[in-house]
């Protein structure tokens, strides 16, 4: 019966937001959302990855921004330079072939010293600013009156270029039951991207930070002929 009900409920998202989007697409989010959370952990880990995409994805779409969360993980302790600086990012969608962007600061909340068998890791997190609400809710907007806007959700936290070697990952959490996850992670599990859309990231975006896990190792020799390059889908 669960089951059943479950199938249901993914058909009514892949309708909704291919199709109706509006109040109605909205209320199905809201209310697939509710039921993925109200399941027991031992039944969701066991849902085919196509289910967990789904409702991520749904999810993704009706988070407020206030909650949205950004980590920065670094092989340096940047406290200091937190403490002494602000931390800019960028939001950005595309609407109708033109890109509409804002930039606002990163509010610092929490610091967690990770131990690795190689390393220590300092994870920052950080909040983003309440004045980029409005702008996000122009998407937000957009999207649920069908007009397909696209959000660049893999953001970069802007740093001086010494302070971005020492970044091993970017990590974001826009849905706070799914927890922080990596970049590679977050493209697997956003729906919409489709094939173009990672082929657009990899070679048209302005990710300031490691992307070798979603596009591979991409070498550009002097003579175009002999330029190599790895697939864009990286297995990693």
């Amino acid at each position: 019966m669960i089951y059943k009900l479950l199938i249901k409920i993914l058909l009514l998202f892949v309708i909704s937001s291919c199709s109706t989007m509006g109040k109605v697409a909205k209320n199905t989010f809201i209310y697939g959302t509710e039921f993925y959370r109200a399941q027991p952990k031992i039944v969701t880990d066991n849902y085919p990855e196509h289910f967990n995409k789904t409702f991520y994805t749904g999810a993704l779409f009706i988070t407020d921004y206030n909650v949205w969360r950004i980590r920065i993980v670094s092989e340096t302790d940047m406290t200091e330079f937190i403490d002494e600086n602000q931390i800019l990012v960028d939001l950005e969608y595309e609407f109708e072939f033109q890109d509409y962007r804002k930039t606002v600061p990163l509010i610092f909340e929490s610091y967690e010293l990770i131990e690795t068998d190689d390393a220590e890791l300092h994870a920052f997190d950080f909040a983003f600013s309440p004045e980029g609400r409005a702008f996000w809710l122009t998407f937000h907007n957009l999207m649920f009156e069908m007009k397909r806007p696209w959000f660049h959700y893999p953001m970069s936290p802007q740093l001086p270029l010494e302070m971005k070697r020492t970044v091993t990952s970017v990590e974001y959490n826009f849905v706070p039951d799914w927890g922080f996850l990596t970049l590679r992670e977050f493209m697997d599990m956003f729906e919409l991207n489709t094939d173009k859309k990672w082929d657009e990231f990899c070679f048209w975006n302005n990710y300031s930070y490691d992307d070798t896990s979603v596009c591979g190792e991409i070498q550009i020799e002097d003579d175009p002929d002999s330029r190599q390059e790895s697939t864009t889908h990286a297995d990693i």
